[in-house]
């Protein structure tokens, strides 16, 4: 296996003193300094890596920290009790620093030329360990190759990520076709830094970026859909759209999206990432309904009633939910909230009676229909009494238990359902739907 492959360009090392940058150990939490400590007092080198360094240079708050060390995944097991491995691809170790956070520590990489170990074994080139230098090369781009060494508070660059980082430029470490081809999901993560950061991607990034924009119709679609849920939570998932455009990847992965041809999809975008931006939680089913609501309200066309709503919605689109590999759980919820969309559009006539609006808030859909809802609202500018009229009759009417609450996809709603004579029955039927 051939390590240190001609496409990387190696560069000196850079270490810049804690005076000469504004990476400080106040910013960074207590009980990761502690599991750097130590690894160091183990005889171990240990540093901080990655998005957590470029957040907090960029004067940014990081979501979370990454621990690089030469220590092995087993030698990191024995250090710390609360510790688990995780991963064949990328073997991992995640040390809980509460009951259910957990920091995560790997060991260096080294960089190994994946021609060379196309005939190993399916994960052999993940895991040879090696140096820092070696890791170094192995990170995707420039401003995530930044080491940081809270011994001293210096930091260790070694592929010009400072930089770049003054200069908004995102750039691969390394020949980027090349890494684009080893791994072509890297161009979305290119896609979703640049809408994040307010960066531009290098020339050369690119222009191999629309090259090599084919390769993702054969990457993994389980992680591709983990790429699309981050897309969708990170705050810029409009720019990030946009900038998938540009890159020529949404024909070779969702094909059926074109910014071009539906005029409210940014705006819903833009509406969503509000919401993530001040911390508001959003379920999944909003999230991929806010992507799709365009081409989920041509399959409803002019149909009212929720089961038909519901029915045309969800037989029109089994080969899109395979290939984006949907959860059947989230597609259900996707299709229930979409079939509400009609009811709250408008204000119940007042004759039907007060009953049919409590069964209908009450639903267990109802409330990631009401923010799918509001939503649209904000981004088209439609509705906006109606948005009013339902949050406060919600507000008004009392939420019952989630085990009182029918949570059948394709149910009708409101409808009398006879108590089954065999419970057991019942429970698995609910089950399967």
């Amino acid at each position: 296996m051939k390590l240190l492959p001609s496409f990387f360009k190696k560069k000196q090392i850079v270490i810049v003193p804690q005076n000469k940058h504004a990476m400080s150990r106040n910013l960074i939490e207590r009980s990761v300094l502690d599991i750097m400590g130590r690894l160091r007092r183990s005889g171990f080198q240990a540093y901080l890596v990655g998005g957590c360094v470029r957040d907090i240079l960029l004067g940014k708050k990081p979501k979370d920290f990454d621990i690089v060390t030469n220590a092995r995944p087993q030698q990191i097991k024995r250090l710390f009790r609360r510790c688990f491995l995780i991963g064949r691809r990328f073997r991992l170790a995640h040390v809980y620093i509460s009951h259910d956070r957990f920091v995560e520590v790997a060991t260096f990489r080294a960089a190994v030329d994946p021609e060379q170990a196309a005939g190993e074994e399916r994960f052999a080139a993940y895991n040879v360990y090696g140096t820092i230098e070696e890791d170094a090369l192995r990170r995707d781009f420039t401003v995530n190759g930044l080491y940081y060494n809270s011994a001293d508070g210096s930091i260790h660059e070694y592929s010009g990520g400072l930089e770049d980082l003054k200069k908004k430029v995102l750039r691969s470490i390394g020949d980027p076709a090349q890494r684009f081809k080893e791994d072509p999901v890297r161009i979305i993560r290119a896609a979703r830094f640049c809408a994040q950061l307010g960066f531009n991607p290098s020339k050369a990034d690119f222009k191999a970026a629309v090259a090599c924009a084919p390769l993702i119709a054969q990457a993994n679609a389980h992680r591709m859909l983990e790429e699309l849920y981050k897309i969708l939570r990170c705050g810029a998932s409009a720019g990030t759209i946009e900038n998938l455009q540009k890159f020529q990847i949404l024909p070779h992965w969702l094909r059926e999206i074109d910014p071009n041809n539906h005029p409210g999809l940014l705006p819903r975008l833009v509406a969503m990432d509000r919401r993530r931006a001040g911390g508001e939680e959003v379920p999944i089913a909003v999230l991929l309904t806010t992507l799709l609501y365009d081409l989920l309200e041509e399959a409803m066309g002019s149909l009212h009633r929720f089961q038909d709503a519901f029915n045309a919605i969800h037989q029109h689109f089994n080969e899109l939910v395979t290939r984006l590999c949907i959860p059947r759980r989230e597609w259900d919820a996707m299709c229930n909230l979409v079939a509400r969309q009609s009811s709250l559009a408008r204000i119940p006539d007042p004759m039907k009676g007060k009953g049919f609006e409590k069964r209908f808030i009450r639903n267990a859909h109802f409330p990631n229909a009401l923010m799918f809802f509001e939503i649209y609202v904000e981004a088209t500018g439609r509705y906006g009494e109606e948005l009013k009229y339902w949050k406060e009759r919600a507000a008004a009417v009392p939420r019952q238990p989630d085990w009182q609450q029918h949570d059948r996809p394709g149910g009708r709603d409101g409808r009398h359902r006879r108590r089954s004579r065999h419970p057991h029955q019942e429970v698995k039927s609910e089950t399967n739907n």
